[in-house]
């Protein structure tokens, strides 16, 4: 049974209350469902009134109303238990098995190597994900990857917003049990979308979520970029800590970061979730070693496929050493502490988010663990 629609608004108030405010994320599931909701460069733009005093697009936004407690209990049956890094059963460093997808794939190929893997086991018959433009320099293009060489091919964090989530309904077409990977405003999107369209949910088979900080407006990085390299030959970027590398035909160019910090998009300030809490699996950098990833098991149909590709040897993980996992804890409860200002406190922006206030109390008397990078 679908959850009923938020508060009976559409895509006007969608286009005052998120988009003309800047609040748009641009996760891309609005223009899906919505003949009247384009992206250019990903820009999202209401082109005309549809007429609907109530929609979807309204619903599923990740800047709408999110109630993050009931959506946890929908998806993992029972309430969150760490408000820190939200429902989860164990917190690994990862790796693909194959040299071949390390060597193509970002830091440990985590993501590359389980959907290579899934895939190749039936578990899934696809996965939407992203590669780039062969119109733009650098843009991000979602791709519905149908074959171990399509997913290889989309290799590589982006770092923009790369509105995926436009395509869910052609990849439900194309894939009876498609993956979806994403950052955690398009988890979250997919989420609520499910709730409204609860057979959504029973054919995805796999959700894969990003550690994400913030994204990058495309445009004005482009600009930057323009100003400093050759963008013809670009490849792609790479953000470790505090560092900003553009990936060349030849040698890796590293700029200055604090220019960067300035592209992000503003909605990703008041983004309260740096690990995608609702999604089945979480991947991110471990920021130590370049090699790994951070692999967060949510789910039981995410663990059950890690479980597989270890016993296959076509993953290696071992556990997150005590103090990573510490330094992760605290880079979330850093970015939970600013959100939490800003929405409850100044009051600087709507407030979409759903928290208890045993939650925000929490958050508000929190104190990292002092432990040092």
């Amino acid at each position: 049974m679908g959850h009923p629609l938020n508060l009976h608004k559409g895509s006007l108030e969608l286009e005052l209350e998120v988009i003309k405010k800047g609040l748009c994320a641009s996760c891309g599931g609005c223009i899906g469902i919505c003949p009247y909701i384009h992206e250019r460069k990903e820009n999202v733009v209401v082109l005309e009134p549809c007429g609907l005093k109530e929609g979807r697009c309204y619903e599923l936004c990740p800047r709408t109303r999110l109630e993050l407690e009931s959506l946890n209990q929908e998806v993992f049956g029972a309430g969150r238990d760490d408000y820190l890094l939200g429902t989860h059963r164990s917190v690994y460093m990862a790796q693909s098995a194959k040299p071949s997808v390390r060597k193509k794939a970002q830091y440990g190929g985590t993501v590359t190597g389980l959907l290579s893997y899934a895939l190749d086991k039936k578990i899934i018959d696809g996965a939407l994900l992203v590669g780039y433009s062969s119109e733009y320099s650098l843009l991000p293009e979602p791709v519905i990857a149908r074959t171990p060489q399509e997913i290889l091919a989309c290799a590589r964090s982006k770092y923009t917003a790369a509105p995926s989530l436009k395509l869910l309904d052609q990849a439900l077409k194309q894939c009876k049990k498609p993956a979806y990977v994403g950052r955690a405003c398009q988890v979250e999107a997919l989420r609520k979308r499910i709730r409204i369209e609860p057979e959504i949910g029973e054919r995805i088979a796999l959700i894969i979520g990003l550690f994400c900080m913030w994204s990058l407006n495309f445009k004005k990085l482009q600009e930057h970029l323009a100003k400093n390299i050759d963008l013809s030959k670009a490849r792609g970027f790479d953000i470790p800590y505090n560092r900003f590398v553009v990936l060349t035909d030849k040698k890796p160019v590293e700029l200055p970061f604090e220019p960067i910090k300035g592209f992000r998009r503003p909605t990703c300030d008041i983004c309260y979730d740096f690990t995608s809490e609702l999604a089945d699996l979480s991947v991110g950098s471990t920021e130590w070693k370049d090699d790994w990833n951070t692999l967060v098991v949510r789910s039981a149909r995410g663990e059950k496929l890690v479980e597989r590709a270890v016993k296959d040897r076509s993953l290696r993980v071992n556990s997150l050493p005590e103090d990573r996992v510490l330094l992760l804890r605290d880079a979330v409860l850093g970015k939970k502490k600013r959100v939490v200002k800003a929405l409850f406190a100044d009051k600087l922006f709507p407030e979409y988010l759903v928290l208890s206030d045993h939650e925000k109390q929490w958050i508000n008397e929190a104190q990292p663990s002092g432990v040092k990078k």
